[in-house]
């Protein structure tokens, strides 16, 4: 009888036998949350240790415009148990605090750090950008929460905050109090006066509170200053040492270190 061969590569029958179907993937594999997402082998942490450990995650709050139920519904949580109860599924609650801290450690729209937010790749643990009405303002973090809420997995895919044209968000993705709106459109418009307009443009982007608006007003204040002198060690340099000349060397340094002035006009400032 002739011999019969296996083709070359083929598993033999008993290592055929103890071979297993390869395991379900964990995760995206490309930092994005994905809704295959589960606890990493050997993670058998319970729903309410997840809590406890996200820090995102336990301050969540559940304002009108979180859309609470509906991140429980894309994320495969109970919503009618809480979210520590025993009975939750702790791959769900896992994946909810996945998208929570990718969303919450997320660029600047521009794809700049968010230095003041982010650390070390982790977000500060605070969801930012609900207004008092409960509003998520477009442009923050609370907005995109609400966008992966109504939309699902799909929204999720450039790690940083969407651009937007609500004057209330600042560059971080942080809501502007009324005062702080008020400073910073007041600055724009007097970019033409730019100690002032420094100033108020400093109050504007600050952390807000009564430490937040003087230490952005002392740092408005501190880059005027630094652009007058800039100017007027140009006009030494220049060899203009005249009264006028050093006069207007502030001057043009001033504006071309003023935050809100147009561009073309710092560069025009920049070469005088």
């Amino acid at each position: 009888m002739p011999a019969s061969f296996a083709p070359r590569g083929a598993p033999k029958l008993e290592d055929a036998k103890n071979l297993k179907p390869a395991p379900e993937p964990e995760s995206s594999g490309n930092g994005v949350p994905s809704a295959k997402d589960k606890r990493p082998a050997g993670d058998k942490r319970t729903a309410a240790q997840i809590v406890d450990d996200t820090p995102v995650l336990k301050s969540l709050g559940r304002q009108k415009d979180i859309k609470f139920e509906q991140l429980c519904k894309q994320t495969g949580i109970d919503p009618k148990l809480d979210l520590k109860d025993a009975k939750q599924n702790p791959d769900a609650v896992y994946r909810l605090a996945k998208v929570l801290e990718f969303i919450d450690s997320a660029k600047a729209s521009t794809g700049d750090d968010r230095s003041n937010k982010v650390k070390n790749g982790k977000g500060d643990g605070n969801i930012e950008g609900i207004t008092k009405d409960g509003d998520a303002r477009h442009g923050t973090e609370a907005g995109m929460v609400k966008d992966f809420a109504e939309k699902g997995y799909s929204f999720l895919g450039e790690h940083q905050l969407p651009t937007t044209k609500d004057t209330h968000v600042k560059a971080d993705g942080s809501n502007k109090d009324n005062f702080q709106w008020f400073a910073g459109e007041a600055g724009k418009h007097l970019w033409f006066l730019p100690g002032v307009s420094n100033v108020l443009t400093g109050i504007g982007n600050s952390e807000g509170g009564v430490k937040g608006v003087f230490e952005g007003a002392a740092k408005g204040y501190l880059n005027t200053i630094k652009g007058a002198a800039e100017g007027v060690a140009g006009a030494f340099t220049k060899g203009r040492i005249n009264p006028a000349s050093l006069i207007f060397g502030a001057a043009t340094g001033a504006l071309a270190n003023t935050e809100a002035a147009p561009q073309p006009v710092k560069d025009i400032a920049s070469m005088l």
